[in-house]
């Protein structure tokens, strides 16, 4: 027996039910949204991992496990709750202390729930809303040794249920596989131990007929059978097609959806013909068989098998289970640990999500949220301001803020695993210029010397703590420092510096100048022809640095010696990681130079950030910061409101990251992100749709 925990509340995923159910006949499509469902009733984020979602056909009501201690569920053993998007009321399944949870699958309503539980060794279960109750399925007197089981299917209407027993000696865990008839409660045999393990089945609507999924030979690993339990009939619905995966039995039992050969194909019953319907894999499908999520080089996505319509790609991170999708393919469940999909998202873990958008030829992006990373440890916004963002891979970013008692006493941060951490040392004064190799793990950055308080670069090791100042080059101290970049492998750092005058050099210029970590040796980088160099930039190996020198934009192969002007009257180079593509300033446009090819690509726009991947270019116009697809010259606004609009006030000093899916900016507009009060630029992030 289970009981149930209840909490009652009016939550904001009613707007998405809504959205859900109201008529569309001569109405615009929805807007394409974004719920998180891995909440209390009242919003309240989980404080773990949440996975494995399953949604009822009418999109009222999503399970998923957790192990979330905020939903009251144990370190390490998953719980299983389920959420009424209308309401926001959470129901906990629980059959007692220790029991781990996993596979919710719901029936068309949502009134009755599937579910594989066990202290030790799981079994399956079905739990009644109505009565708040859990019946353990397992038949009498079963052949052979049996101690686990789990849940493969549930009816539409949810009175019929497949599931397997089996042991835990190798490969024996599935190897019966039954039926169960809620209204007799008789549990019917429907493959034995003979046929060989079953990797999943699905049960049509009136439980007649049941198709499932067998390890095969060497050859070919997995075969698909559909069984008629009248007539006695099993039929092979993958013969010629190699390796098949079973997806799904339709409601009425007259077709069988599976993958063969890189595509979805779908069997008739009735003429024994398996036509394909799509290329690509396919992770969950409606109970018409007419709507599924299939996973293509156009990426993870629900498409209407009929019309060729498509919904908006899923996150990269986006795990969808069999029974995910909602009928008409109105909404997906699915979870995901990207944080951008919706506001407030600052849990850091895995959480389960609703996805509901009109299916068209070209489907408007899965909606984005903006995030702000210029926050304390503890989630509080800062008084001071903060800037000069640069990206690394993912989401790791450095950036400067303001100190809270006087403005000038700047420190420097790093997001990374973990949070936001300090980089610099609190006693050093005002530190600035920070850059993040792609890991986070090395951070370069600009404090005071001190001996003399002259500008010195600094280096944090993060990894273990360690601090180094560059201070030098062939034992003569540099009188002024600046411009830090760590490469991408965190194994070089470039920066601009001045050596102090002498009487062969009386008025001298900064140079450009690269360190490596491991064996401590310096090399002069730019060219030495008495004109001030800066404003370096390096590529992934420390071979190539980009640099400004006589205002133009010169690129030095350290390996060769070679030095190549990419453009002249240019500025603020930005390297691709391979050293051969450059994105510079030249008057008021950016130009992108692929510098083997010797071609040139031109943007109207300012602040140039090349991605490392050299496929993306983030950069401001008019106030705002947008994000460029080089290939496709597909462009998106960034600096989005919460709205989707434009934001108000200016957002500048674009860092794209590595392979261009996320951009980090600054900007004072309050209309960014909700809560934001104070007044001060801030630090942003944005993830590209």
């Amino acid at each position: 027996m289970s009981t149930a925990a209840r909490v009652s509340g009016v939550s904001s995923a009613a707007a998405l039910l809504l959205a859900l159910t109201a008529p569309t006949a001569a109405a615009a499509p929805p807007t394409p949204r974004v719920e998180r469902v891995s909440t209390a009733a009242d919003g309240t984020q989980a404080d773990g991992p949440s996975d494995s979602a399953a949604i009822s056909a009418d999109g009222r009501y999503v399970a998923f496990t957790s192990t979330a201690a905020s939903f009251g569920c144990a370190h390490f053993f998953d719980c299983l709750r389920v959420k009424d998007v209308g309401t926001g009321e959470v129901t906990a399944i629980e059959l007692g202390s220790g029991y781990a949870y996993s596979s919710p699958v719901l029936s068309a309503d949502g009134s009755r729930v599937a579910y594989s539980a066990g202290t030790r060794f799981k079994a399956p279960y079905l739990y009644d809303r109505a009565t708040g109750r859990s019946e353990r399925l397992w038949p009498d007197n079963p052949p052979g040794s049996n101690e686990l089981g789990a849940v493969q299917s549930l009816s539409p209407d949810g009175t019929h249920v497949a599931y397997t027993i089996g042991n835990r000696n190798g490969p024996q865990g599935t190897r019966l596989l039954y039926v169960r008839d809620t209204a007799t409660g008789n549990d019917e045999l429907i493959s034995p131990a003979e046929e060989g393990p079953k990797r999943g089945a699905s049960v049509s609507g009136d439980g007649r007929r049941v198709a499932y999924q067998v390890e095969g030979t060497e050859d070919d690993a997995y075969d698909v059978f559909v069984k008629d339990r009248v007539t006695g009939e099993r039929t092979q619905v993958d013969a010629g097609l190699g390796q098949g995966n079973l997806v799904r039995i339709t409601a009425d039992g007259r077709r069988v959806l599976f993958t063969a050969q890189g595509g979805l194909y779908v069997y008739d019953v009735r003429t024994g013909a398996a036509r394909r319907v799509a290329d690509g894999s396919t992770s969950s499908a409606t109970a018409d068989g007419r709507y599924a999520v299939v996973s293509a080089a156009e990426g993870n996505r629900v498409r209407d098998l009929r019309t060729g319509a498509r919904g908006a790609a899923l996150p990269p991170t986006a795990q969808v289970t069999p029974d995910a999708l909602a009928a008409q393919g109105r909404a997906l469940a699915f979870s995901a640990r990207e944080s951008h999909l919706v506001p407030g998202d600052t849990n850091g873990e895995a959480d389960v999500f609703v996805f509901s958008g009109e299916l068209r030829a070209n489907p408007r992006p899965m909606p984005s949220a903006t995030e702000r990373i210029s926050m304390t440890r503890d989630g509080l916004e800062r008084s001071g301001a903060s800037y000069d963002p640069v990206m690394g891979e993912d989401k790791v970013v450095a950036f400067t803020s303001e100190g809270t008692g006087d403005p000038r006493d700047t420190d420097v941060f790093v997001t990374a695993s973990g949070g936001v951490s300090q980089v610099d040392s609190t006693a050093q004064g005002p530190s600035h210029e920070a850059t993040p190799c792609h890991s986070g793990r090395m951070v370069g950055y600009v404090a005071p010397r001190e001996s003399d308080g002259a500008p010195q670069v600094h280096l944090r090791n993060r990894a273990v703590g360690r601090l180094t100042g560059l201070g030098s080059y062939q034992g003569v101290r540099f009188t002024w420092m600046g411009q830090p970049v760590v490469d991408p492998s965190c194994s070089w750092v470039t920066y601009a510096a001045t050596l102090p005058a002498t009487d062969t050099d009386p008025d001298p210029h900064p140079r450009v100048y690269r360190f490596k970590f491991n064996g401590g040796t310096t090399d002069v980088v730019s060219v030495p022809t008495g004109e001030a160099a800066g404003n370096p930039s390096i590529s992934h190996d420390g071979r190539y640095i980009a640099f400004e020198q006589g205002g133009g934009i010169h690129v030095r192969d350290l390996d060769t010696g070679a030095s190549q002007e990419a453009a002249a009257h240019a500025s603020a180079p930005s390297l691709s990681a391979d050293g051969r593509k450059v994105a510079f300033q030249q008057g008021p446009d950016i130009l992108v130079r692929d510098l083997d090819a010797g071609t040139t690509t031109r943007v109207k726009g300012a602040q140039p950030s090349l991605s490392a991947s050299g496929t993306h270019l983030a950069h401001t116009s008019r106030g705002a910061v947008h994000l460029l697809e080089l290939a496709t010259g597909e462009r998106q606004l960034i600096s989005v409101d919460r709205w989707g609009g434009r934001n108000d006030l200016p957002a500048r000093h674009p860092s794209v990251n590595a392979d261009g899916t996320v951009v980090a900016f600054e900007s004072a507009s309050p209309d960014l992100v909700e809560g934001d009060t104070n007044e001060v630029s801030d630090v942003f992030l944005r993830t590209a749709q």
